[in-house]
């Protein structure tokens, strides 16, 4: 079975969902995931794309229907210690760095 990248930044409510699924993928699958920190501001950036707060921003009913879908996720997977972060969007720039210093150590 190949291994799975997870490309995840710790300001992302939607990766921290995410990652509290994978141990299920994972011993159903047997795929194991590897977790790679990046910037999400940076590969917006790249990709010439804009995060949902921004891309969301006047589009009636959209951002409603996103948070909807977030609390069904929750539900489904029984999720019952998750709170948004009053402070979001957060700068995770140093928190990514300690996370790639961390991975380099061997941590």
């Amino acid at each position: 079975m190949a291994d799975v990248e997870f490309h995840f930044d710790f300001g992302s409510p939607n990766a921290y969902l995410s990652h509290l699924i994978l141990p299920e993928i994972e011993s159903r699958t047997g795929v194991d995931f590897e977790y790679v920190p990046i910037l999400l501001g940076g590969v917006f950036k790249l990709t010439h794309n804009r995060s949902p707060a921004e891309s969301l921003a006047g589009i009636l009913n959209k951002p409603e229907y996103e948070r909807l879908e977030m609390q069904r996720f929750i539900r489904r997977h029984g999720i019952t210690r998750f709170k948004p972060n009053p402070f979001f969007p957060v700068n995770t720039l140093a928190l990514m760095r300690g996370a790639i210093a961390a991975e380099s150590l061997g941590e």
